[in-house]
């Protein structure tokens, strides 16, 4: 099983390390070029460190919305796999 180091940081953390406003960071979410957050609570949302690093890093080397919108899809897939294959090696 692939094992991702997961660091969840809050929203302030991550318009800071993007250099974003919470505008910037709910449009980007939204238009699918920025990883959605997950749930911690009732009232409480995070984002996954890595999956951040990984759209800034495609920002550094001029990758275009589309091809952010694809890593980001595949981000995503990623995260679902990861915990499907955990959830079913803790319920084995």
């Amino acid at each position: 099983m692939n094992r991702i180091n997961l660091k969840v940081i809050r929203k302030p953390q991550v318009c800071d390390l993007a250099g974003m406003s919470n505008t910037s960071l709910f449009e980007q979410t939204r238009a699918g070029i920025f990883p959605p957050p997950i749930s911690l609570g009732a009232r409480a949302v995070g984002f996954f460190l890595h999956e951040v690093q990984a759209v800034l890093v495609a920002r550094s080397v001029g990758k275009s919305d589309d091809d952010i919108k694809l890593i980001v899809k595949a981000l995503i897939k990623q995260r679902e796999q990861s915990a499907n294959d955990l959830l079913k090696h803790l319920t084995a």
